[in-house]
């Protein structure tokens, strides 16, 4: 645990806007602790150069361990996994290593390196969820279900947004995901009314 204080120092420090590392996940409070921050913020800053705008997108990363992070960063540079969107790089660092390797293993062998480094960001999802949206949408592109794993919503969400896509006659693409079902709907409902 640590104080709203002693964290904005610490971001001072490093050039990093604490409240909005704290207005997008306050976890951070509760779970940091101030070695493992420095530890982290010195190797994210220091060793790989992380611009701090982007940490303060991924606040998470600050708790997650240094050790498990230098881990997944040597798994990306060994395998010669594409680094260079810091953003989703982040949230693939503060993913249990056990689980990214598994993930890798699974997308190298199913779907191929072309779909690996085309988007990364798959690395920070469990096989589970993949393996589930391959099974419920079993017609769908490759890079739909990707698309669909790496989206915020759940297998459940993501099939009704197929569904509600299907229904009003919309191509089922990765920016679909962007929005649940109910939005698209909404969004279908004014263009309808607008003659769009």
């Amino acid at each position: 645990m640590i104080s709203e204080n002693m964290l904005k120092k610490i971001c001072e420090e490093y050039g990093i806007n604490s409240e909005k590392l704290i207005s997008n996940n306050s976890n951070i409070l509760e779970y940091g602790e101030i070695s493992g921050i420095y530890e982290v913020l010195n190797f994210l800053k220091t060793i790989l150069d992380i611009d701090g705008k982007n940490i303060e997108k991924c606040p998470s990363i600050l708790y997650f361990g240094t050790e498990n992070i230098r881990r997944n960063w040597n798994f990306l540079k060994e395998n010669n996994i594409r680094t260079s969107n810091v953003e989703s790089c982040l949230h693939i660092l503060s993913t249990e290593p056990i689980e990214l390797e598994k993930t890798y293993k699974y997308i190298e062998l199913n779907y191929g390196e072309r779909y690996l480094n085309a988007n990364t960001s798959i690395l920070r999802v469990k096989t589970d969820k993949i393996i589930e949206l391959e099974e419920r949408l079993m017609n769908a592109k490759k890079k739909t279900i990707l698309q669909a794993a790496i989206s915020r919503f759940t297998v459940e969400e993501c099939i009704k947004i197929v569904e509600v896509c299907k229904k009003k006659g919309i191509e089922i693409t990765g920016s679909v995901f962007k929005q649940s079902a109910e939005e698209i709907e909404r969004i279908v409902k004014v263009c309808e009314e607008k003659g769009i």
